[in-house]
């Protein structure tokens, strides 16, 4: 029997991790069975219990390879941030999850939802994402020296703060794109820039 070459078996991986974020926006993680996903990859069981022998392994699987893909994509995005500011950056990042996460039969920010609320019970997943979202949330931080040099941010603020409140605009982005569907990252933006400019003009005004 022929063997499978490396990236033959990332290719089936994928496959069947595809076939799973389609059956969990239509059912949800816990209504989804492994027979769905067999069902939907268009592999035969023993195909797909050869890469993944239970759902939770797939769940894993899917949430590792959504962040791992995501982390690509932010990553340059955050180190040329330091050069643009806080308003570039939320654009970008935002513009670059809408692009990432649709697929033709599944948007991985709905996915997302699902995902955030089985980490409450599941200390994998939990671990799992709480490394992504740290690191992410590091790497944010480690832009705001250069914002205070450039007089974009105020300078005696924590730069851990900033980064907590852009990691929660770049989360909300993804929670309200997934429900309400009707917010565009150049919208967060733009808000954003609005608040902190009307925030300084208010100062101004009162001097």
């Amino acid at each position: 029997m022929p063997k499978i070459s490396d990236e033959r078996k990332a290719e089936r991986r994928l496959q069947i991790i595809r076939a799973a974020w389609t059956c969990f926006q239509a059912q949800g993680l816990h209504a989804t069975t492994m027979d769905d996903i067999i069902r939907t990859s268009g592999l035969s069981a023993g195909a797909v219990y050869l890469y993944f022998p239970s759902k939770e392994e797939i769940i894993l699987a899917a949430v590792t390879t959504s962040l791992g893909g995501l982390a690509e994509q932010l990553g340059p995005l955050v180190a040329k941030a330091r050069d643009e500011g806080p308003d570039w950056l939320v654009r970008e990042v935002t513009t670059s999850i809408s692009a990432f996460t649709k697929g033709d039969l599944y948007d991985l920010k709905r996915i997302a939802l699902l995902g955030w609320s089985e980490a409450q019970t599941n200390q994998r997943l939990r671990s799992l994402m709480q490394s992504f979202y740290r690191t992410f949330r590091n790497d944010l931080a480690g832009c705001v020296p250069a914002w205070k040099e450039a007089g974009l941010v105020i300078a005696t603020i924590n730069s851990n703060d900033v980064a907590k409140s852009l990691l929660s605009i770049i989360l909300g982005f993804v929670v309200q794109a997934a429900l309400l569907g009707d917010v565009e990252p150049s919208e967060v933006s733009v808000g954003l820039s609005g608040l902190v400019r009307g925030k300084d003009l208010g100062r101004a005004t009162k001097r």
